[in-house]
């Protein structure tokens, strides 16, 4: 009836129903047949003994057996030819089924070796172990977690748990260089965008704080779970943080969560006066002179009457003191209203203007002391650019500092004598490049930390690195001073990326600025290209995908390197134990950047 060679084909004829068999005694393989018409299911049966006792005659080896009988498919096709290994024998009749023999579904019709057979089983076992796993990897994969953003939510005292399928909206407006940001979210195929602001947007990304979308960000709530050492471990190598909590928070990922780019409260940094008086506020509580970290500053709100300026003018005059820098108190940025006067005369009149800004408010002027020996880079005047982000999520308050920044440059050598240049004084890319020489001597007046870092190596001798870490420690301090006046509502999920800007004196001690909300993202050159470029990503990385994970049917985020250095950790309490000297904001000004 048939040969030692594999069964092929069987085609069987007719409709008799296929009686139950056995199955219980695995077969071994299929000995071949040349094709054979049967005229009944029955005959199976037959064939299936005749297999058992062809393999015990060739006592085939138990190890190479397979476990299972082969699964059965069957078809109706249309009509064909059917053909042997040497003829053709028929035209195939609709009323035929056509019967495969196969170890499983994914396998072929086709001979197969033991080796193939063997690598295909255990390929297949990975397979389902993969895509089915059982409860304790499901357990573990949250307790092991490797992904970045997991233990960003872990280090928030949370864990959010993604959806099979969910979609976030985002809204981006154009200033700033928002194409990039709306770039990098675009680039997260389970977001949105949305080309006008909606009532259920989950990301509001604007210039400056819009104050009426406070009202609609929620907090969610979820089970407790309690952290492993694991979970911790993992924590801690990635920020150097240690957990004291022994319990986070855990729910499923929700499109009604909402945020905004902008912490409410911030002009308690980015305001000129509100800055001061936070920072003179917190050196004083420690014991320390604010004016070794910030110039010596004088906040004169009512003219030449002001008490302060007359403690002012006393000061300059007992000190001999003649060059001064004036800037508005509040609604200032991009160099706008800045002057440098070169006698106390010239304070005199600019702070005397009685004017008001254009929402009502009254003009104030902080005047500092100007640094007149500052640091020079080829002789030229410069400053630096840095950058801080805060999270808020779940009363944890978190800064990041950015371990990249950059140098601005003005275009005219430093020269004191001639204080009404402003290409000479003022380093804001707002003002420089409208010089004739603006990149003339660096592209876009920028220089890198790296290129920085070897000019003074080579011409003062000094290590920049340590002066970084002195940027760094004023960073730290301005946290401190403001941390308890932000976010003064405590929402649940906020988180602002601000710029940071320093100056260095010819005995390289450096000096706080201001501090700038929406800084400047534009990018005008190829060190800012990139620079940005990953200034951005790494904002999104921290602040946003943590909350919103994409689908659990996503494919994860590609690898990327992290530059923020988390320094500084603390849970939000619940009312401030001092009330800001500035409590009501007066930065209502829409402007494009800093810059």
């Amino acid at each position: 009836m048939y040969n030692n060679n594999d069964l092929e084909k069987l085609v069987i004829k007719g409709s008799t129903r296929f009686q139950e068999v056995n199955f219980n005694q695995p077969r071994l393989f299929q000995p071949k047949l040349n094709i054979i018409k049967l005229k009944g299911f029955q005959q199976i049966v037959d064939l299936i003994k005749q297999q058992e006792s062809f393999s015990k005659h060739n006592q085939i080896p138990q190890i190479n057996t397979q476990k299972n009988l082969p699964s059965i498919l069957v078809y109706p096709p249309k009509a064909e030819l059917i053909t042997s290994s040497k003829k053709e024998i028929s035209i195939r009749k609709y009323s035929e089924t056509r019967v495969y023999g196969r170890n499983s579904f994914t396998e072929s019709a086709e001979p197969q070796s033991l080796e193939r057979r063997k690598i295909d089983t255990k390929r297949n076992k990975f397979a389902i172990k993969k895509a089915l796993p059982n409860k304790q990897e499901e357990q573990n994969l949250f307790e092991n977690p490797s992904d970045f953003a997991t233990i960003i939510s872990y280090s928030n005292l949370l864990m959010i748990i993604p959806q099979e399928k969910i979609v976030y909206k985002a809204f981006i407006t154009k200033g700033n260089n928002g194409q990039l940001v709306r770039q990098l979210i675009k680039s997260r195929s389970w977001w949105v965008l949305l080309d006008a602001p909606q009532n259920d947007m989950n990301l509001y990304w604007t210039q400056l704080r819009k104050q009426g979308f406070y009202k609609d960000l929620i907090t969610i709530t979820g089970n407790q779970s309690t952290f492993t050492k694991t979970q911790k471990k993992l924590v801690f190598e990635k920020f150097k943080l240690r957990l004291e909590e022994e319990k986070y928070t855990n729910f499923v990922s929700s499109n009604i969560l909402r945020v905004h780019n902008h912490l409410e409260g911030n002009f308690q940094i980015s305001n000129k006066k509100a800055l001061y008086y936070n920072m003179k506020s917190y050196y004083e509580s420690i014991g320390q002179d604010p004016f070794k970290f910030i110039p010596l500053t004088f906040h004169i709100q009512d003219g030449i009457k002001d008490p302060v300026y007359q403690q002012f003018e006393e000061y300059a005059k007992r000190n001999n003191i003649n060059v001064w820098i004036v800037k508005p108190g509040e609604q200032s940025n991009r160099g706008n209203g800045i002057e440098v006067a070169n006698s106390i005369s010239q304070v005199k009149r600019l702070v005397s203007y009685r004017e008001l800004h254009s929402n009502g408010v009254k003009k104030t002027f902080i005047v500092q002391q100007y640094l007149n020996r500052p640091l020079l880079y080829n002789k030229r005047k410069f400053d630096i650019r840095c950058f801080m982000l805060i999270t808020c999520i779940n009363h944890q308050f978190k800064a990041y500092w950015y371990q990249e920044g950059y140098i601005r440059t003005s275009c005219k050598e430093f020269n004191l004598d001639d204080t009404d240049c402003k290409y000479t004084h003022l380093t804001n890319d707002a003002v420089q490049k409208y010089s004739k020489n603006y990149g003339k001597y660096e592209t876009g007046n920028k220089v890198s930390f790296n290129d920085f870092s070897k000019y003074v190596q080579e011409i003062y001798n000094m290590n920049f690195n340590n002066t970084i870490e002195q940027l760094k420690s004023l960073c730290v301090d301005i946290v401190k001073a403001s941390n308890q006046h932000l976010d003064p509502n405590r929402h649940f999920y906020t988180f602002e990326l601000f710029g940071l800007d320093f100056m260095i004196d010819s005995d390289f001690k450096p000096w706080l600025i201001e501090v700038n909300t929406n800084p400047c993202l534009e990018t005008c050159c190829p060190l800012l290209s990139r620079l940005i470029n990953h200034l951005v990503e790494n904002t999104i990385r921290i602040a946003i995908d943590p909350m919103y994970p994409p689908p659990t049917k996503k494919k994860p985020l590609p690898e990327f390197k992290n530059n923020f250095e988390l320094i500084f950790n603390s849970p939000l309490i619940e009312q401030c134990d001092k009330l800001p000297e500035i409590q009501q904001d007066d930065d209502d000004l829409d402007v494009d950047d800093d810059n």
